[in-house]
């Protein structure tokens, strides 16, 4: 079953098998294993992502994998010995949904202004302010609309 971010990121680390589908925010490679900051809306943070090189297409796709791919990653869910995250992933597999070729992908990890964001509208919930803004008004309308639909007077 695909996981969604933000109820990983609130669960105690148990070692279970966990599949979850999102959007590359930042990737780190460092020889025999790679970092992957992958968010899929759910919530502000991302999660980490960890690819050793024994997966079998490290060298082909995980060492090229830019931010903006949209990837599934499949693996376990463990304690994270790093600071600032209780969690993390260990990857038994990547699979690569949807590249973004890292010349033309207009988003990175910096803060980018509105204006900017305003020519980019595809891509503007992909942000963490403008997603924010979206889950914020989606609960608003959910909301709304739960209340005339229990208030029918019959």
């Amino acid at each position: 079953m695909k996981a969604r971010i933000k109820e990983l990121l609130g669960t105690e680390p148990s070692e279970q098998q966990v599949v979850i589908e999102g959007w590359v925010r930042t990737c780190r490679d460092s020889g025999s294993l790679c970092f992957i900051e992958l968010t899929d809306g759910s919530c502000l943070s991302g999660i980490q992502v960890i690819a050793e090189s024994a997966l079998k297409n490290y060298v082909d796709e995980i060492r090229h994998i830019s931010t903006g791919t949209a990837v599934k990653a499949m693996g376990t869910l463990v304690e994270s010995p790093a600071k600032g995250q209780a969690v993390e992933i260990q990857a038994e597999s990547i699979e690569v949904l949807g590249p973004a070729d890292p010349s033309s992908y207009p988003l990175q990890k910096k803060r980018h202004s509105f204006e900017f964001l305003r020519s980019i509208s595809h891509l503007r919930p992909r942000t963490n302010a403008l997603g924010a803004v979206a889950r914020i008004r989606s609960e608003l309308n959910f909301a709304i609309h739960r209340f005339f639909r229990d208030s029918r007077i019959l």
